[in-house]
């Protein structure tokens, strides 16, 4: 990769026609913001810091406007010519660790945009979007996206509401420590429906009904959902919406069975085939997170799942549909013995009728009878 990333370098200043004094200079204004972005004081002098930022913004620059221009592409660049080997590059643009602030990668596509204009390029928002494409699965327009961090950061906003005001961080001060499983709540008789909506965020539960989005989980989902997680863990200014998200997730999800509930409803698309592999990994995902707080919604969202668990109605009610209700045979044995016992009583009541009306008519042959003998 690195004599790959020294050719993409070398394709990006011929594209360009920018010089590598020009890049340089404008890192060297950039270093001290660059520096302050990472955890860690950077253990590098400015020459190797900075030419190790050059050779990766610009890779990522080169990658993306060929994926750009892919159908031009395709057949000449090595790593679109292995498809397995442009995904890979995909995951590591993924890690946190790997991240290059967004600024840095822009202002450098931009200094280099003046340079070819008659190429008629988009913005580089719009090239990275084209290239993340598949993971924006809410169709959200670049302009809606505003003070991007980097990468993982992009990617965590397409999973976010299309209306989340990323300015605005909101108060969490509840706490949520249990929520029955997906097995368990059905056995009190939830129903578990899928959403229409895009936005994995959108929880609904009402009248006994729990609407969630459809989540699709495939090889890359512990990889890109580990990274958003870390993320929020790290950046003070960051809600950790999609670590609420996973906890809830982790809570309903303890066994294969759960997943098995899930997948039958289509709420869990899962491509790795196996339901336990599933249920390890959503487990594995909430490992040494730390999320003491949540917001006031999903406390009220579990609360109220909790609640209809524990209602004795609700089991009583479950139980008897899952005994009589539960299959085709099941209800039509159900009704015949209904019909049945129905009949029998009808019958019942009739042959107490007749009897009834037997003991009147006796009765009043007897008086009638009785009537007689003392008028003679």
């Amino acid at each position: 990769m690195e004599n790959l990333k020294l050719q993409y370098l070398k394709s990006f200043f011929t594209r360009s026609q920018l010089s590598v004094e020009e890049c340089a200079c404008k890192l060297k204004e950039w270093e001290r913001i660059i520096r302050l972005c990472y955890a860690e004081p950077v253990q590098h002098s400015s020459d190797d810091f900075l030419r190790m930022v050059l050779i990766d913004a610009c890779f990522k620059i080169e990658h993306f406007l060929r994926f750009y221009n892919y159908d031009r592409w395709v057949e000449i660049d090595p790593l679109l010519l292995q498809p397995w080997l442009a995904n890979d590059v995909v995951f590591d643009l993924i890690l946190l660790e790997n991240q290059l602030p967004f600024f840095v990668v822009e202002g450098l596509y931009n200094l280099a945009i003046p340079h070819h204009e008659t190429l008629d390029l988009p913005s580089f928002v719009n090239v990275g979007f084209n290239y993340f494409k598949p993971h924006n699965q809410q169709n959200i327009r670049p302009e809606k996206v505003l003070g991007v961090v980097h990468f993982t950061d992009l990617l965590r906003t397409f999973m976010l509401p299309s209306s989340f005001d990323r300015r605005i961080r909101e108060r969490r001060v509840d706490i949520v420590d249990h929520l029955y499983s997906a097995t368990r709540l059905r056995e009190a008789g939830l129903v578990f429906e899928v959403s229409p909506s895009t936005c994995l965020l959108d929880l609904i539960f009402h009248k006994g009904v729990l609407t969630m989005p459809c989540i699709k989980v495939h090889s890359s989902t512990e990889i890109f959902i580990t990274n958003i997680i870390a993320f929020e863990q790290c950046h003070l200014l960051c809600s950790p919406n999609i670590t609420e998200y996973i906890m809830i997730l982790d809570f309903l999800i303890n066994t294969g069975k759960d997943v098995n509930i899930l997948v039958e409803k289509k709420i869990i698309v899962n491509l790795l085939g196996d339901d336990d592999a599933v249920a390890t990994m959503v487990n594995n995902l909430c490992c040494n997170v730390t999320l003491p707080y949540i917001k006031s919604d999903y406390r009220c969202f579990c609360d109220q799942l909790n609640a209809f668990y524990e209602n004795p109605r609700n089991k009583y009610k479950a139980i008897f549909i899952h005994d009589y209700f539960s299959t085709p045979w099941k209800i039509a044995s159900t009704v015949a013995a209904i019909v049945l016992l129905l009949l029998t009583f009808i019958q019942t009541v009739c042959s107490i009728v007749a009897v009834f009306k037997k003991g009147i008519l006796a009765m009043s042959y007897s008086c009638k009878k009785m009537r007689q003998h003392q008028i003679i």
